[in-house]
């Protein structure tokens, strides 16, 4: 009796103080951004197929992010540009094909409009193309092995200039191919299937997303981004928009508006917003249950966030982590869906396992 006194006790206290779970020591280690959590075994991750990168050729807009079935990805965003996943020897030549026919349409609007030519940008060794237009943007598609990332940026003047040049060589002297799980201790940034080496210093906003293979109900997204400055008071941003609280508003704000759901509720109570830890900084985490549109069950969503170092914005930089519930992904690969205090227990251990990467 007292055994079970004492258990729900601390049932209790973990509950309202969001206490930590511990890491198993065999889950691998994967990184997003400058940071680096672990997974509880194989997972696909979120990119760009293949045949919608290019579904048009002169195609400018961002498809969606998916996982390799076709599963939308959700939360997936990159600042530092897109990457596909791994392409078929049939794709890549599509590829070429189409990014050739983009350049080309580049090439005829410019020399059309402005008598000005487009000029190439050397991709160095590296399998691709690229081209500099007169409005001083770089566009350069690069294949990191099998994957193909693309990367684009402009400069409003021409001292502007020199930083987009100055990134373009970077990528393009430093891109390299990265596996899931393979995370590099040099400073840089972890993106789908390619690492870019940097000085540590670069801005960056990533956000990737897991789906776990032995739970495929739950999907992971973790997202790294430069720290943002604390407003100035008097400003136009609001004081108050960096905090933790802030942002969890607007996440679920986000989740829960109008038609996105049918129901949503906080398993939290008094109070709903606990304060927790997430990569050695203080941080606030939340639990509810939604049911889906098309859905009659509930499922639950598990997110938490940490304001980082507006002095050292890279070294700490704000941090959110999304771990969600989908039952129907595993009913109907016939796995049985986790329970409430599993996915509770799983999202807190990959919480407690997220940190900064050894040299960023």
């Amino acid at each position: 009796m007292r055994r079970n006194a004492m258990a729900l006790l601390a049932a209790l206290i973990c509950g309202s103080a969001g206490c930590a779970e511990t890491v198993p020591s065999e889950w691998p280690k994967e990184c997003v951004g400058r940071l680096q959590l672990a997974l509880p075994g194989e997972a696909d991750q979120g990119a760009i197929l293949g045949r919608e990168r290019f579904r048009d050729s002169v195609q400018y807009g961002r498809p969606d992010t998916r996982f390799p079935d076709g599963e939308t990805a959700d939360w997936t965003a990159l600042s530092l540009g897109r990457v596909t996943h791994p392409l078929m020897k049939e794709e890549k030549l599509e590829a070429l094909v189409a990014l050739k026919k983009i350049k080309e349409n580049v090439t005829k609007t410019y020399k059309t409009e402005e008598k000005i030519n487009v000029q190439t940008w050397p991709v160095g060794k590296q399998e691709g193309m690229g081209w500099i237009a007169p409005n001083r943007r770089i566009t350069l598609n690069i294949f990191a092995h099998d994957a193909l990332f693309s990367w684009s940026q402009t400069s409003n003047d021409a001292a502007e200039f020199a930083e987009v040049e100055r990134n373009a060589k970077n990528i393009v002297s430093g891109l390299r191919p990265r596996q899931l799980f393979d995370v590099p201790s040099e400073p840089g940034l972890c993106l789908p299937y390619v690492f870019i080496p940097d000085n540590g210093q670069e801005k960056h906003a990533i956000a990737m997303t897991y789906r776990l293979k032995e739970h495929p109900d739950i999907t992971v997204n973790l997202k790294s981004k430069t720290a943002e400055p604390t407003p100035k008071p008097g400003g136009d941003i609001r004081p108050d928009s960096v905090t933790n609280d802030f942002r969890t508003d607007t996440f679920w704000g986000t989740v829960t508006a109008p038609g996105n759901l049918r129901s949503a509720r906080s398993i939290w109570h008094a109070p709903a917003k606990r304060q927790t830890q997430l990569a050695g900084r203080s941080a606030m985490e939340t639990f509810l249950a939604v049911v889906r549109l098309d859905e009659k069950n509930e499922d639950f969503i598990y997110h938490t966030v940490s304001r980082g170092n507006p002095d050292t914005p890279e070294a700490a930089p704000d941090v959110r982590l999304v771990v969600e519930q989908k039952r129907e992904n595993a009913i109907k690969r016939g796995i049985t869906p986790l329970t409430q205090d599993e996915v509770l227990k799983l999202a807190r251990q990959i919480a407690a396992s997220v940190s900064q990467r050894t040299n960023r």
